[in-house]
């Protein structure tokens, strides 16, 4: 009986210690790569964007490696998504590396049996990240090194105008006329509920986040973008104005009410 304490109390030291030396909070960044080894193509099944969006989503500045910031290395993270051999169904789980390449977090495996590829490794990605919401994750803010290679001493003003302009920047681009969010997703929230906005060849979709389906997403309804006419139509059939604000904020105007979907990116 004592040794079996003993052991149960250096497992539980040694969980506290992972627990401790895993804190995610204390690095300021996570690089994306624009393909895991899994893909046969950059962002494939929109993979990619999609860890992106949902690290964002849940409390880290997270970049694709193309735009990563020119920062210390080893204040960042490294992410993979690594597919999980499955007899039926996707399987992946989302893995952290320092600087060192040394791992530092897996999270849990999240699957899928959609017959739909696109469907399937979406799916199994977003259960892959239920462990990491867990986590309240809340990175500190990224420190950008001065370019040294160009010897460019950088002025205490320009930082500070650098960093306005940067918090000032419009969400959204202007499209024959039209106001229209960049980003492939985006996170909105109406009366107490989250959405997700997803970019589409048509314009996008709007989801809302269900416990109620079976993939967690709703479909609500399309946004069409044709030339210099934006409609929002709802699964019903039914066709209302659509527009965003500069703020990147929804609005739809469906006889004669006003919905505003606010933009939480």
């Amino acid at each position: 009986m004592t040794r079996f304490l003993m052991l149960s109390l250096a497992f539980l030291l040694a969980t506290s210690a992972i627990s401790q030396n895993t804190n995610l909070s204390d690095y300021s960044y996570v690089i994306v790569p624009e393909q895991f080894d899994f893909q046969k193509g950059q962002d494939q099944y929109q993979i990619n964007s999609m860890t992106q969006f949902y690290f964002e989503k849940y409390g880290f500045n997270a970049y694709l490696a193309d735009s990563a910031p020119n920062a210390n290395r080893c204040n960042g993270l490294y992410a993979d998504v690594e597919e999980l051999k499955s007899l039926f169904g996707t399987k992946l789980q989302v893995v952290l590396k320092d600087c060192n390449n040394k791992e530092i977090y897996r999270g849990q495996e999240g699957k899928s049996k959609y017959k739909e590829y696109d469907k399937s490794y979406q799916d199994a990605l977003r259960k892959s990240f239920n462990s990491i919401e867990a986590l309240h994750v809340k990175q500190k803010d990224v420190v950008i090194l001065n370019n040294e290679i160009a010897n460019v001493k950088v002025s205490e003003d320009a930082k500070i105008n650098s960093a306005m302009d940067e918090l000032t920047k419009p969400k959204v681009s202007r499209v024959s006329g039209n106001l229209l969010p960049d980003a492939k997703f985006s996170n909105y929230s109406n009366s107490g509920k989250t959405y997700l906005l997803r970019k589409t060849a048509e314009g996008y979709s709007l989801y809302e986040e269900s416990a109620s389906a079976a993939d967690g997403l709703l479909l609500k309804g399309k946004i069409i973008v044709m030339d210099k006419v934006v409609k929002y139509m709802d699964t019903s059939g039914n066709v209302a104005d659509a527009s965003f604000d500069p703020s990147g904020n929804l609005i739809i105007k469906v006889a004669g009410d006003t919905i505003v979907y606010k933009s939480e990116d």
